[in-house]
C-alpha cells in the first residue's frame, strides 16, 4: 500500500515538471534598462545626448539601444515611443521595449529635449530604421513607432548582437507674423479736358471822340474852306493857260 502511494505521488509530480519547463524557457531573455534612449540634433550637428537642446525648426534623431544580457535570446521584440506633440519648452518622450519572453516583459527610458521657445515635436514619416551593433542599417522599418509600436524580430545575447532603432522628428516652426499692408495713398485725379471750346466773351468798347469845343470846330471848317479855295484857283488857272 505504501509503495502504491509513492508511485501515485511521483506520477502526479511529472505533469507539474512537464508544464513548468516551458514556463522557465519563456522567461529566459532580458532587456537592458538604464540610459538606453538619446537624442541627436542633426541641424546643429550635436551627437546623441540626454538631455538635448534644440531651437524651432531643428531636425532631430532619436535612438534606442536594445541589448539582451541573456541567458537566452529575446523573441518578438516590439519598440514603441510616446512623443508629445504639444507646444512646450520641455519635451520628454518615453521609449518602451518589450519582448514575448523577457523577464520582466518590458522596460522603458525617457529622453528630454529642452527647447528655446515653446514648440511641439512631430515624427517625420519614413525615417524609422533598424541598425546592427556597429550602427549599420539593417532595414528601413514601417511607420508606426509612435502609434502601436513596431516589431523588430529577435535579439540575440551579448553586445555583438545589440540592435538599435532610430527615427527622426522635427521641432515645429512658429507661424510667421503677417506684415500689415500699408494703406495706399490716393492719387489725385487728372484734370478733365473740356469737350467743347469755351465761349470767350469780349467786352465791347466804343472809342470816344475827342472832346472838341465850338472854336475847334470853326477852325476845322476854316481849314477845309481854305484848301478848297486853293484847289479851285489852281484848277481855274490851268484852264486859262
Amino acid at each position: 500500500m505504501l509503495r502504491f502511494l509513492k508511485l501515485a505521488t511521483a506520477l502526479a509530480v511529472v505533469p507539474i515538471i512537464a508544464f513548468a519547463a516551458p514556463a522557465l524557457a519563456v522567461g529566459e531573455g532580458q532587456i537592458e534598462s538604464g540610459d538606453i534612449y538619446r537624442i541627436k540634433n542633426i541641424t546643429k550637428n550635436i551627437d546623441f545626448v540626454d538631455p538635448a537642446n534644440a531651437d524651432s525648426c531643428n531636425l532631430l534623431e532619436y535612438k534606442v539601444r536594445i541589448h539582451d544580457p541573456g541567458p537566452g535570446f529575446l523573441t518578438n521584440v516590439n519598440v514603441w515611443v510616446d512623443l508629445p506633440s504639444g507646444a512646450d519648452t520641455n519635451n520628454i518622450s518615453t521609449i518602451v521595449v518589450s519582448a514575448q519572453n523577457a523577464n520582466p516583459l518590458s522596460t522603458f527610458d525617457t529622453a528630454t529635449l529642452n527647447l528655446s521657445s515653446a514648440q511641439g515635436v512631430s515624427y517625420v514619416n519614413g525615417t524609422t530604421q533598424l541598425l546592427d551593433a556597429s550602427g549599420n542599417v539593417i532595414q528601413n522599418l514601417p511607420d508606426g513607432i509612435t502609434q502601436a509600436g513596431i516589431a523588430i524580430g529577435n535579439v540575440g545575447v551579448s553586445f555583438n548582437n545589440r540592435k538599435y532603432v532610430q527615427f527622426q522628428a522635427r521641432v515645429s516652426c512658429p507661424a510667421p507674423v503677417p506684415t500689415p499692408t500699408p494703406t495706399p495713398t490716393p492719387t489725385p485725379a487728372a484734370p478733365t479736358k473740356p469737350t467743347t471750346k469755351p465761349v470767350v466773351t469780349v467786352a465791347s468798347s466804343t472809342k470816344a471822340l475827342p472832346d472838341t469845343g465850338p472854336g475847334d470846330v470853326a477852325a476845322i471848317f476854316a481849314g477845309v474852306s481854305a484848301i478848297a479855295g486853293a484847289g479851285h484857283y489852281f484848277v481855274t488857272r490851268r484852264l486859262r493857260a
